[in-house]
């Protein structure tokens, strides 16, 4: 067995990865979109609020984030082993489970916002807003996590530019709409929230506009929806998943409820920092999708030589880039905070805390690319 590092290997993990890249930080930069707006406003707490109530709504679309990476495992294996039908039936039941979850959190998520705020206590002025900005995003819960479901089948099939393009489309969607609605209409973080949700559903129906045009899928759908056994598979493998999941997701909700009891401008900076780190974080774990795809496919092939090329490539890419991302936000993050919003004390809070961003990131890198190894492999 070889103990160097192959160039093609490396090239082949990186033009995987690049589009995942772009594509996967979509979805931090619709908290940065949504923060950037809020930060332009003519009060911090609409800020505060809205990068709070992200944080917080990790506690109910976050949590089903395995909705992308066990599809994402199943499909690159059906794919190494050529059965394209197979692939169809994990999504069909993917895209049903999604929509089963996303409707249970838009009847029992309202329920669940007082208890969450009597938790967090943010301070007066956060209150209403966010109570606000929490109860529509609620709204986009079915649309959120298919758009989850039906962008893991995309990537487990190696079609890393249709996840770019979706990607891009509903953050350039969701940029538009919510200046229209925030600013232009002054609905402040109301109008946030609506144009965040507007873009989700848009997003579903162009996602799956391209797969029903792409594919002949009206003689599998319903063979696949009727395939009982896959969603034992789902659960079995989506299970590990959520508990990893809600775990890692528990840190960050933590940040923002102790930011939310300290005080307005703290909560706006914490809100900054965690908005970055998550851009930060989700772009790193663009190689651990391709990572996902090189595992499952390799798997499927029965190609251990594979495997073990794609394990070293993941590796160097990861730390390589895990550096320039430090370097670059090191540099130059008293001007992106100035780009978020124009309250100084809010910048100049969020300046104090960058040590912890980047030993925070260092710490992401490994593990974030060995996560995407491992569900590739479906070892969850």
């Amino acid at each position: 067995m070889r103990s160097h590092i192959r160039l093609e290997p490396v090239n082949r993990l990186w033009h995987l990865a690049w589009p995942l890249i772009i594509a996967n930080i979509a979805t931090p930069l619709l908290g940065l979109a949504d923060a950037a707006i809020a930060g332009h406003l003519d009060q911090a707490y609409y800020l505060a609020a809205v990068t709070v109530g992200a944080e917080l709504l990790v506690i109910f679309f976050g949590t089903f984030s395995f909705l992308r990476m066990g599809t994402t495992g199943l499909v690159a294996q059906a794919v190494g082993s050529n059965d394209q039908a197979h692939s169809f039936r994990i999504v069909a039941n993917a895209v049903l489970l999604a929509l089963a979850i996303g409707c249970l959190l838009l009847l029992a998520g309202a329920q669940a916002i007082d208890p969450v705020l009597e938790f967090a206590k943010p301070t007066l002025e956060m209150t209403e807003p966010l109570q606000e900005y929490l109860k529509v995003r609620l709204w986009g819960a079915p649309a959120n996590l298919t758009l989850i479901a039906l962008t893991g089948w995309f990537i487990g099939q190696g079609l890393t530019r249709i996840a770019l393009y979706l990607s891009v489309g509903i953050n350039i969607l969701n940029i538009v709409c919510n200046y229209l609605l925030a600013i232009e209409l002054q609905l402040n973080s109301y109008g946030i929230a609506l144009g965040t949700v507007i873009s989700e559903y848009t997003g579903v129906l162009i996602a799956g506009v391209v797969l029903w045009r792409k594919f002949t899928l009206s003689k599998v759908v319903i063979g696949s929806i009727q395939a009982s056994g896959l969603w034992v598979q789902l659960v079995k493998i989506n299970t590990p998943l959520m508990l990893r999941t809600i775990l890692l997701h528990s840190v960050f909700v933590t940040l923002s409820v102790f930011a939310a009891r300290l005080g307005v401008e703290e909560a706006a900076a914490i809100g900054l920092i965690l908005v970055l780190l998550a851009t930060a974080a989700y772009a790193l774990d663009g190689f651990a999708y391709a990572s996902e795809i090189e595992a499952g496919q390799a798997l499927g092939e029965r190609q251990f030589e594979r495997f073990i090329d794609s394990l070293r490539a993941g590796a160097v890419l990861s730390i390589a880039s895990t550096a320039v991302i430090v370097l670059f936000t090191n540099v130059f993050h008293s001007q992106l905070f100035h780009a978020l919003t124009d309250f100084q004390d809010v910048v100049t809070e969020a300046n104090s805390l960058m040590t912890w961003f980047t030993w925070i990131l260092f710490a992401l890198c490994g593990s974030y690319w060995l996560d995407g190894v491992f569900i590739g492999l479906t070892k969850t």
